[in-house]
């Protein structure tokens, strides 16, 4: 009897909030479409699916980009046939698969040749003018999860990412990023034992916050939320942060097996997380960092292990807005999206 009322409550919190949003279905802002780069058709076939999942979810509009690749690879040129066929369905943001590589190239020094900068500015406003709703998927702190899951660091006040900024605040569009927080430098956990990831993970947060502070137009959305892989992404930091910063924003990301998870897989929604949505309402987002890939994908196996996996994102992102008030749950699951993104309702 207990579990049938744990259950019927469960199920009508879910038909509440989803009456809140489901006239026209909540956004997701973090969506990965993969493939080959050239691969037009392969891409077209992935969409097809993608809006499959997307009705099965409740999802009205997904974002798609590129992982942050430390190499070269699809981008904007591939994405963007995706936004010209589903327009009401899918937008773009740009420069995980061409921006992300120069950055890491250049992570290595803080000295920005003019060669450089005019190169990456060059590329941003393509990006920008073919129509990309943002940058993303831009990687400052990644780390590796698996062998087939790359590392990748660079100072998140590297001139690259202050040139961005001040691109991204120019056109009034989001930067999509990807940090792993690190308050204090530490030994890297035995649970991060992939060989991509270096001994030692160093402090970041202040670099980090200098990136906020460069320019308060750039708008800065810190992904993941709510899965954290090292255990330093809190609700604590993440309040600290949001109340010193306007312009940083989070979208949400629920998994099940991670450090300070917003869902917990026998304890519920965390309140702690619960708490600092209700008490930012404005600067949350939805981003489940669901994978598709393309038929004909030949390049690293780790996207294929993540869209296995999908599910799981979005299923939390249901279950996270089926907790909330419909008043919370309209805002975060589709009304900051559209505010943010400048996404057309």
């Amino acid at each position: 009897m207990k579990i049938f009322k744990v259950v019927f409550l469960l199920g009508l919190n879910c038909l509440i909030a989803t009456q809140a949003y489901a006239d026209k279905g909540w956004i997701d802002v973090h969506f990965h479409i993969v493939g080959d780069k050239g691969e037009k058709e392969g891409f077209l076939v992935a969409a097809k699916r993608s809006i499959e999942i997307m009705d099965a979810s409740g999802m009205d509009k997904i974002i798609v980009m590129s992982p942050p690749r430390p190499f070269e690879s699809f981008d904007i040129d591939e994405l963007m046939d995706l936004q010209k066929m589903y327009g009401s369905r899918i937008a773009v943001m740009g420069g995980g698969g061409t921006l992300n590589p120069m950055i890491q190239k250049a992570g290595g020094s803080m000295e920005l040749t003019p060669e450089l900068k005019k190169e990456f500015e060059s590329i941003a406003e393509k990006i920008i003018s073919s129509g990309a709703k943002g940058f993303g998927e831009i990687a400052v702190h990644h780390v590796s999860l698996n062998p087939g899951h790359g590392y990748e660091f660079v100072p998140a006040d590297h001139p690259l990412l202050l040139l961005l900024a001040d691109i991204a605040a120019r056109h009034n569009v989001p930067i999509d990023i990807h940090f792993d927080p690190i308050p204090e430098d530490i030994k890297t956990p035995e649970a991060l034992s992939s060989p991509k990831n270096p001994h030692e993970l160093k402090e970041n947060i202040t670099a980090f916050e200098r990136l906020l502070s460069h320019n308060p137009n750039a708008k800065i959305v810190w992904a993941h939320a709510g899965s954290d892989p090292v255990g330093f992404y809190t609700p604590e930091l993440v309040s600290k942060l949001l109340k010193k910063h306007s312009n940083l924003y989070c979208s949400i990301r629920t998994t099940l097996k991670v450090n300070n998870p917003m869902r917990h897989p026998l304890r519920g929604i965390n309140p702690n997380w619960i708490a600092v949505l209700k008490n930012y309402p404005d600067r949350f987002v939805m981003g489940t960092d669901s994978f598709v890939t393309t038929p004909g994908y030949t390049g690293p196996e780790g996207p294929r292990v993540f869209e296995r996996h999908s599910d799981i994102q979005r299923e939390g992102v249901n279950s996270v807005l089926s907790y909330l008030d419909a008043r919370l749950a309209r805002q975060i699951g589709r009304e900051n999206a559209i505010r943010i993104y400048n996404l057309s309702d």
